[in-house]
């Protein structure tokens, strides 16, 4: 029997590090005093308490959300100018009893979108009927550079169906290995099943039973199963035959809509509680699940969650976030989510061109850096919160996350980084939240440290409701945790490389509640007087 050494490898370096108790709650503890590196949002709140607070809106746009969460309840923002259920627009913005937000992944008929293709299938798909089977010296001139993007294009699909493949024939080899050991220990047991704690019973395993015994522990050890196993391996599978097939027409069949058409916006539907909207449920749930005696705390207090969907299995498209961007800021949203980020786009022109519209209405953008482990400087994700001009948007906060120790780690693994593209980090690993099915779980990546910095600025906001979303960006980079490892492990595959942390991001700290209320009272409260909300 042949394991892949590399797994076993993987498992052993891994297992120690990824699986470690971790309160649910560190992010919302004090460096100094916990000894975590949260945003001291209890801290905040018992230095700010008996103050004065407004509510804030706050847009998230996700894969949607599920309404009946209880710990949710009283959280999602109601539009209150719409009467619900009668089939009319009543306040004329455009959009059908939307009480809650709206849903631009479905259709009048209340059909659905869950999967969809990725950014780079919908590129290659429509370069690879504009140039397939030509050759470089058959196109005219002025199609060189178009080709020339074509073949890089063309090699960047490849490698993903490639390594798609070479995930469904790697599990399937773990498969294969599991089925032998697990009849290779029922033989040694005499006896069709088996628990756990009889596997590791088996003193003094020898030859074929030592192999087998060590592999299914290795096995439960990382949360892997034969049902986990063939569930990825289906998943890899409906991959290839969806977000990786250009003749994949999910969205044209339910939604029917041109994405490529920003002016075609008669879609879509009030349902926010569909196709298992367990990330934007999250996404909820960091930033303003209820303060109480049970299940998680949100990061802010008093919000009001819009929920604007658009998320699918597969790439967000640019048309849906700029419409969910535009309906956000025109409903009253101050705080915009965006838990997303995709190595291409066809139309992040739309996304920019809105740049301007998002400062003048001071509401501020924050969204996930992404999590390969790569460089947003050299290969940028998308939305990148810049510009047509390619200027950085003084109200768009770009995420990386952050681990909870102070050591040469802090910087999460798989984030993204970037000297001038990713602002600053905030807790990404392992954070506490909801669940869909009225259950509670931990959450890690950029996508999770994206709402704890809205959690964040929604309380600046609501106790200074003065502030800008320009301000909210300065004053959470000029207040932000430094820790005092000031090199990290840079991010990503590979060897270990230790950097500076100023040289992979704007700001080499992390978002801090606490500090950022003293700087605001600093900076602000002595020369505004009584336009504070805070009491004095």
């Amino acid at each position: 029997m042949k394991y892949p050494f590399s797994f076993f490898l993987f498992l052993c370096l891994t297992h120690t590090f990824l699986h470690s108790q971790i309160s649910s709650n560190w992010a919302h503890l004090d460096p100094i005093d916990d000894n975590k590196m949260g945003v001291s949002a209890d801290k905040a709140f018992k230095y700010l308490e008996g103050s004065d607070s407004d509510t804030v809106i706050v847009a998230i746009l996700d894969n949607g959300a599920e309404l009946t969460h209880d710990d949710l309840q009283g959280t999602f923002w109601i539009n209150i100018d719409e009467i619900p259920d009668n089939g009319i627009d009543d306040d004329n913005n455009g959009y059908i009893d939307d009480i809650n937000g709206w849903n631009f992944l479905g259709n009048a008929q209340n059909e659905n979108l869950k999967r969809d293709t990725k950014a780079l299938t919908r590129i290659y798909g429509e370069l690879n009927k504009q140039f397939k089977g030509k050759e470089q010296p058959e196109l005219l001139e002025k199609d060189s550079v178009a080709y020339q993007n074509f073949l890089e294009i063309e090699k960047a699909y490849k490698s993903s169906v490639k390594e798609t493949t070479d995930k469904i024939k790697y599990f399937e080899t773990l498969l294969k290995d599991f089925e032998i050991s697990d009849e290779i220990i029922k033989k040694k047991l005499k006896k069709e099943e088996y628990t756990f704690e009889e596997l590791q019973k088996i003193k003094r395993p020898k030859g074929n039973v030592a192999i087998a015994v060590d592999f299914m522990k290795q096995l439960k050890n990382n949360n892997l199963s034969k049902a986990s196993l063939v569930k990825r391996i289906g998943d890899y599978q409906k991959d290839l035959e969806t977000r990786l097939n250009p003749d994949f027409k999910n969205r044209e069949n339910i939604v029917g809509d041109d994405p490529n058409d920003l002016t075609d916006t008669d879609y879509g539907n009030n349902q926010l509680n569909v196709k298992g909207p367990y990330h934007g449920t999250s996404m909820a749930g960091v930033i303003g699940a209820v303060r109480n005696d049970f299940g998680v705390n949100g990061i802010a207090k008093k919000v009001k969650l819009m929920i604007l969907r658009i998320v699918p299995n597969g790439d967000e498209r640019d048309k849906d976030i700029a419409l969910a961007i535009r309906y956000a800021i025109e409903n009253g949203a101050q705080i915009i989510n965006c838990s997303f980020a995709k190595a291409y786009s066809m139309h992040h022109d739309w996304i920019q061109e809105l740049i301007p519209e998002i400062e003048k209405a001071g509401v501020l953008v924050v969204q996930g850096a992404g999590n390969s482990g790569t460089n947003n400087d050299e290969k940028p994700y998308f939305p990148t919160g810049r510009d047509l001009q390619g200027e950085k948007s003084t109200n768009w906060i770009i995420a990386g996350a952050s681990l909870p120790d102070d050591n040469e780690n802090w910087v999460a693994y798989f984030s993204n980084y970037g000297k001038t593209s990713v602002d600053v980090f905030a807790p990404g690993y392992k954070v506490g939240s909801c669940k869909t099915g009225n259950k509670y779980d931990q959450g890690s990546g950029t996508s999770i440290a994206a709402p704890v910095i809205c959690g964040t600025a929604a309380v600046l906001k609501s106790y200074y409701p003065f502030l800008t979303g320009q301000q909210i960006k300065e004053i959470l980079l000029e207040s932000a945790h430094v820790p005092k490892t000031e090199k990290v492990n840079r991010p990503g595959p590979g060897p270990k490389e230790k950097v500076k942390v100023k040289d992979i991001a704007v700001k080499g700290g992390v978002v801090n509640l606490y500090r950022a209320v003293l700087l605001v009272e600093e900076k602000f409260t002595r020369s505004i007087g009584e336009k504070t909300k805070r009491k004095p």
